[in-house]
């Protein structure tokens, strides 16, 4: 799944927050917490969560390159 734009990108990142208070997803790795996502700037030009599926052990990986995104605000 490609990622557009930072409101895509935050839009996603509002869902599994919402995954991971529910006991489904836990993060495995980040570069920073989700919620820093919401923040004006990005909390870095390279993002990267992993997480894992509590049911079948499955991982899955958000990843962004945020630099392109530079100087975008919003939430």
């Amino acid at each position: 799944m490609n990622i557009g734009s930072p409101y895509e990108y935050r839009d996603l990142a509002r869902q599994l927050i919402e995954i991971v208070g529910q006991g489904t997803f836990r993060i495995v790795r980040a570069t920073c917490p989700l919620e820093d996502l919401f923040n004006p700037q990005f909390p870095g030009d390279i993002l990267t969560h992993d997480f894992e599926c509590f049911a079948c052990g499955q991982r899955f990986s958000l990843f962004a390159d945020t630099y392109s995104w530079e100087g975008v605000v919003g939430s």
